[in-house]
């Protein structure tokens, strides 16, 4: 996989910020990667669904799974680019209707593969791999396109889940300093704030 043109599509997307923030976890933190917004560059959007296309060609599932909202543009990219089928994982069960979690069809014994755009604690991931087991199917593997390093490999560890990270959040700030696009002021504030 090549990180470094992963790096450099973020970059062009301008998914980083700087400033304070409060994370899904709660965590406080002097950056925010916005991955969001990746869908309206095209060009970013492209490199980095057909590098994370073909690392999860070589993972061999049955389906790809994108959890909502972010992870949903992904997977249905993936699953395009692969001729993959795909589910959806809802945060929270609808209240109407079936009531499920699940969206799309996912028989008892299939292999999935789960898709977000980051983890940082791994807390928020755990909700949708027991709504896949739920219903009899394997999930031992996440891809995501960055990985904060705060914690969210070890959580998917102990759910029995495997975490492939396209780049980490350090590759994403190296790659910054390197290319001029930030100082070594902010590179060393946010790595003292990862590592803390």
């Amino acid at each position: 996989m090549d990180k470094e043109r992963i790096c450099e599509a973020l970059v062009n997307a301008n998914v980083v910020r700087f400033g304070d923030f409060t994370l899904v976890s709660g965590q406080k933190s002097p950056i925010y990667i916005d991955l969001r917004v990746l869908p309206s560059y095209p060009k970013s959007f492209d490199a980095i669904s057909g590098e994370m296309a073909k690392l999860i060609k070589d993972l061999n599932p049955d389906l790809v799974a994108g959890i909502e909202s972010a992870g949903i543009p992904l997977a249905t990219a993936v699953a395009l680019k692969n001729k993959a089928p795909m589910i959806y994982i809802r945060k929270k069960p609808k209240d109407y209707g079936t009531k499920s979690r699940i969206e799309g069809l996912l028989r008892e014994n299939e292999k999935v593969v789960l898709i977000d755009d980051l983890i940082t604690d791994g807390g928020s991931k755990v909700k949708s791999l027991e709504a896949i087991r739920e219903v009899g199917a394997r999930i031992e593997d996440i891809v995501v396109v960055l990985d904060r390093e705060q914690g969210g490999e070890d959580t998917m560890l102990q759910h029995k889940c495997r975490l492939h990270a396209m780049v980490t959040l350090k590759d994403l700030l190296a790659y910054m300093e390197k290319k001029n696009f930030i100082s070594h002021e902010q590179y060393a504030r946010v790595l003292s704030y990862i590592e803390g």
